[in-house]
C-alpha cells in the first residue's frame, strides 16, 4: 500500500511489515531514511531508504518532511499515525545535555548507563547511540541483558563498536562475548554480569582507543531486595558516570537505587525520564518469549550434531567468591552430571584459558565410548581447542524452544 504521511507526523509500525522511503525524509531513532537515489553523484545505499520491522518490535517513523512511503504488512491496524514526534522531549533534552558534555570533555570518556523497568530503554540508547554518532563521536555499546540481548544471543552478554546507525541487531556485532547460561541473573548470576561486564569494559577500552562513551544497557529486574542489592552491586561494579534513569513514583525499589548511585559517587550524574511515553509499545510476556526463541533458532539454523572426544575435557559452572570479590570455576563430576536432566542444556564452549569459542547445545555424554554429543558449529580446528564446557541453566530445543532447566 502507499500511506502518505505530513510533516511533524510519526507512523508507529509495528512488524512483520517491510517500508520504502518513496518521497521525503524519515527519521527513526535519530536515523535519517530518503529515498533511493536514481541517478545521483552522491551514492545512496538501500538500507538508507529500506526499513524492515520485526515481528514483535514497533518503530516510531518521524516525518521531517512531507513523505510518501510504499508500506508492506499483513494487518493494516500494525500501522498508527500520530500527530507529534514520538520522542519525548525530555529525550532530546538528555541527548543535547550528554552531547555537550561529550564535546567539552577531550581528556577521557564517560560510561552512560540506562536504567528502568521495560520501559524502552534499549529504545533510547538506539536513539542515544544514532545522535552520538551523527556529531562523529566514538563509542562502545555494552548490553548485558541476558534476556533480550540486541547485539547476539540471549544467556550472553556483549560489548561492540557503534560503527553504524543502530535500528536493529543487524546494525551491530560483538566483539567479545560472555557466556552466562541464564535469562535471567537470579543467584550468583547477578555477580557474575555485574563483574563481567566490567571486564568486558576493560578489555574493550584496552583495544580501543580514542574513545568517546560507552553506553551500557541493563535488564529490568529491580523490584524486590534481590534486585537492589543487584543493581546496586551493578552500579558499583562497573561505576557508571552518568546514570538515566526511567523513574517512575511508584517503584520503591527504583528509588532506593537512585539514592544509593546518587550517595555512592558524589560526582556521577543521574537523568529522571519521569514522564511515560505514551507512545512507547511494552512487549507481553509471550513477544519477549518469540523474540527470545526467534534469536535462539536464527543462531541455530548454524548448527550441526558434532562428536568430540571427551578425553581431558573439564565440565564447569561459574560462582560468585564474595571474599575474593571475584568470579571462579567449580569442575563438575561427569558423574554426578549423567544422573541430572542435562540433555539439550546450553553450553559455552572453551579453551584452557577460559576463552569462548562457541555456543553450543549438549546432547549426550558417552561414557562407554569416551565421546560427547553436542549441538555446534565448530570446526575441526575449534574442536581441537575445547579444553572446557561451561554448563548454563537453560535447556532448548534446536528450534530454540524453553525445554526446562539444569540445576547444579
Amino acid at each position: 500500500m502507499i500511506r502518505n504521511i505530513n510533516k511533524g507526523q510519526t507512523l508507529l509500525v509495528k512488524g512483520p511489515t517491510r517500508i520504502t522511503i518513496l518521497e521525503g525524509k524519515i527519521d527513526v531513532f535519530g536515523k535519517v531514511y530518503l529515498p533511493e537515489k536514481k541517478s545521483s553523484s552522491v551514492s545512496q545505499s538501500q538500507s538508507d531508504s529500506v526499513l524492515i520491522v520485526p515481528s514483535a518490535q514497533t518503530y516510531p517513523l518521524y516525518a521531517m518532511d512531507k513523505s510518501k512511503l510504499e508500506i508492506y504488512t499483513n494487518i493494516e491496524e500494525n500501522l498508527k499515525v500520530i500527530e507529534e514526534n514520538s520522542i519525548p522531549l525530555k529525550w532530546i533534552e538528555i541527548k543535547d545535555s550528554i552531547i555537550e558534555e561529550l564535546k567539552q570533555k577531550t581528556s577521557s570518556f564517560l560510561k552512560i548507563m540506562v536504567l528502568g523497568i521495560s520501559c524502552g530503554k534499549t529504545a533510547f540508547i538506539k536513539y542515544l547511540a544514532n545522535n552520538l554518532l551523527k556529531e562523529g563521536l566514538k563509542g562502545g555499546y555494552l548490553d548485558s541483558d541476558l534476556g533480550q540481548q540486541i547485539i547476539y544471543i540471549p544467556t550472553t552478554i556483549n560489548i561492540g563498536s557503534i560503527n553504524d546507525y543502530i535500528i536493529s541487531s543487524e546494525n551491530i556485532n560483538s566483539e567479545k562475548t560472555v557466556f552466562i547460561g541464564a535469562t535471567f541473573p537470579k543467584g550468583d548470576y547477578k555477580f557474575i554480569v555485574s563483574l563481567s561486564s566490567r571486564n568486558l569494559i576493560g578489555d574493550y577500552i584496552a583495544k580501543n582507543k580514542n574513545l568517546n562513551f560507552i553506553l551500557i544497557d541493563t535488564d529490568g529486574w529491580i523490584k524486590t531486595e534481590a534486585g537492589i542489592l543487584y543493581k546496586n552491586f551493578f552500579i558499583k561494579t562497573v561505576d557508571p558516570d552518568i546514570i538515566v534513569v526511567f523513574h517512575d513514583d511508584t517503584i520503591e525499589e527504583l528509588k532506593i537505587i537512585e539514592k544509593n548511585s546518587s550517595i555512592s559517587r558524589k560526582d556521577r550524574k543521574i537523568y529522571l525520564i519521569k514522564e511515560k511515553n505514551k507512545y512507547f509499545y511494552e512487549k507481553d510476556k509471550e513477544e519477549r518469549r518469540f523474540l527470545r526463541q526467534s534469536q535462539f533458532s536464527k543462531k541455530f539454523e548454524e548448527f550441526r550434531k558434532i562428536s568430540i572426544p571427551l578425553n581431558n575435557i573439564k565440565f564447569i559452572k561459574t560462582e560468585y567468591d564474595k571474599e575474593e570479590d571475584q568470579i571462579i570455576e567449580k569442575e563438575i563430576s561427569v558423574n554426578e552430571l549423567i544422573n541430572l536432566p542435562y540433555h539439550y542444556v546450553i553450553i559455552g564452549l572453551m579453551t584452557e584459558k577460559s576463552e569462548l569459542i562457541e555456543i553450543g547445545l549438549l546432547f549426550t555424554i558417552n561414557i562407554e565410548k569416551n565421546y560427547i554429543l553436542l549441538y555446534s558449529n565448530l570446526t575441526y580446528k575449534q574442536q581441537l581447542n575445547v579444553k572446557k564446557i561451561l554448563l548454563g541453566s537453560l535447556r532448548l530445543s534446536t528450534k530454540g524452544n524453553h525445554q526446562g532447566y539444569l540445576y547444579l
